[in-house]
């Protein structure tokens, strides 16, 4: 175990101006040593501390390992895994380290996905980043931010290439009352979409993109057949051939209203129920 740092040495760089710190809270040395080392060379004011160990008031971003984030509680934390380098993830603390400002106007960005990269940003500065759980929690996590600052204005800007995942997320949104943008990703952070998914909400958030009424794009959309036969396929799999899915429970788990492990459960009951069935004329 080694002790907390309160402080440390200046790097060669002129820090940044904002006078925010980054904390590195982990019990990883390994981790902590080569982010403070490319952190310092920065000159990026540096935090350390343990997980459980309370936060100072001026670390903005927490930087911690996936093993460690959930003992962390702080609104923004940066978890280091091992789809990408180092570097990539302290770009993203760095990006995240943002400039002061009203949140009179919030713009939120978001990355669809299974894990969609969601961000919150006013005047340019970040106010919260992270990975949600599933596209039905997008919603949700809105109307919180919104109950929370009560902004003047609001957008919400989504990437283009989401599937089946964007049709998840603009149901969620049904009823909240802010401007709606489809941005092109194709056109801005398709490349970063493998390394980071907040980092492409970033870039999602600060592009422009093309006005939208959700209820009209819900009813323009379809979910393509081939996406069903693919969930149907996988419940097959998943069986180990016992039972398919069918089209309607494969539908369900499409739109999130169940999972396949549940739409299995419920066909493998069906099959049950009949294979018990007394037959007629017995």
């Amino acid at each position: 175990m080694f002790s907390v740092l309160r402080r440390v040495q200046k790097g060669h760089r002129k820090k940044v101006s904002s006078g925010r710190k980054l904390g590195i809270i982990t019990k990883d040395f390994a981790l902590y040593y080569k982010a403070y080392k490319l952190l310092s060379e920065r000159g990026i004011p540096v935090y350390h501390g343990l997980p459980g160990d309370p936060i100072p008031l001026d670390v903005g971003i927490v930087l911690t390992s996936e093993e460690d984030a959930k003992y962390i509680d702080h609104p923004v934390k940066v978890v280091v895994r091992d789809d990408a380098p180092l570097e990539k993830y302290i770009e993203m603390a760095i990006a995240l380290l943002g400039s002061k400002g009203s949140p009179e106007h919030i713009v939120i960005g978001i990355d669809p996905g299974e894990y969609p990269g969601f961000v919150v940003l006013s005047n340019g500065r970040i106010l919260n980043a992270k990975n949600l759980k599933r596209p039905e929690d997008v919603g949700s996590e809105i109307k919180f931010f919104l109950n929370k600052y009560s902004p003047k204005t609001c957008v919400i800007k989504i990437g283009n290439l989401g599937g089946i995942y964007l049709y998840r997320i603009l149901k969620s949104l049904v009823g909240i009352k802010a401007r709606v943008e489809i941005v092109n990703e194709y056109s801005t952070s398709f490349k970063l979409r493998k390394t980071s998914d907040v980092l492409a909400a970033i870039r999602i958030a600060m592009r422009s993109g093309k006005e939208i009424n959700v209820e009209e794009e819900l009813n323009r959309m379809k979910i393509p057949d081939g996406v069903l036969k693919d969930i149907q396929r996988k419940s097959r799999l998943i069986s180990n051939g016992r039972v398919t899915i069918s089209r309607e429970l494969a539908l369900r788990v499409a739109l999130g209203e169940l999972s396949i492990n549940e739409a299995i459960e419920v066909m493998l009951k069906k099959k049950d129920l009949r294979n018990s069935a007394p037959t007629r004329g017995h």
